[in-house]
């Protein structure tokens, strides 16, 4: 799911509590599965939500954490957002993690999945993935 960082509160040796906002626009039933202690993993993404770290996916490159807290902002949520923030402690903080940055978050009840290659960035060629004109014949 994506997730906009609001802030970052660091502790000692990697620790943080994370406070983001989740996008809007989702079915109502994957915001239900956003509660407070539920275990969490949350990974750092570019602003286009595509995976940026290479072979690995993000099950293997995220930080893992609890919900500390879910709330829903008081009145009309801006336009994209769902109104709804949550607050994840983690032991291990990443680089991409920082106030601002858009990250996925994934409640620990969710499949485990592979994502599409589609949805990494770089490591793929765009000519191996996707058709030129020169596939059409010339008459």
């Amino acid at each position: 799911m994506p997730t906009k960082v609001d802030t970052v509160e660091y502790g000692k040796f990697g620790h943080a509590t994370v406070t983001t906002t989740l996008f809007g626009g989702m079915d109502d039933s994957l915001y239900a599965d956003f509660k407070k202690d539920v275990s969490a993993m949350m990974n750092p993404v570019e602003n286009t939500l595509k995976h940026t770290h290479g072979a690995y996916g993000p099950s293997h490159m995220a930080s893992r954490g609890r919900i500390l807290a879910v709330a829903k902002k008081e009145g009309i949520a801006p336009l994209g957002s769902s109104g709804i923030q949550i607050k994840f402690k983690t032991d291990l903080i990443l680089e991409g993690i920082r106030p601002g940055r858009i990250v996925r978050v994934c409640p620990g009840n969710w499949p485990q999945v592979q994502i599409p290659r589609e949805e990494y960035l770089g490591g793929n060629k765009p000519e191996e993935r996707f058709p030129t004109p020169a596939i059409f014949p010339k008459y």
